[in-house]
């Protein structure tokens, strides 16, 4: 408890950049995701894919649908490890 006391500025400073990390990767992706659909719509609207090629962007599609809830997933794993990590000893005491 004592060592919580002591790193109390490096839990909150871990989560609020979590925080911040979430609210600007969610931002980001919002400006650039939809685009991007957009644009693989209208490819796939202009072209048949058939076999590899339709698989390949399938795939796409889904790791751009998916992937903001697998940053928000890694960034709590990252919270999480940082804010129950031991603090940094440079010195000995006494």
């Amino acid at each position: 408890m004592k060592s919580l006391r002591r790193n109390r500025s490096g839990l909150i400073y871990v989560w609020v950049v979590c925080f911040f990390a979430i609210v600007l990767y969610s931002i980001v992706w919002f400006v650039l995701g939809w685009p991007a659909m957009m644009t693989i719509q209208a490819v796939e609207d202009a072209y048949t894919f058939t076999g590899p090629a339709a698989t390949t962007v399938d795939l796409v599609k889904t790791v751009i649908a998916w992937h903001p809830l697998i940053f928000i997933f890694g960034m709590i794993i990252w919270a999480l490890v940082n804010s129950h990590k031991r603090e940094y000893v440079s010195y000995q005491e006494g």
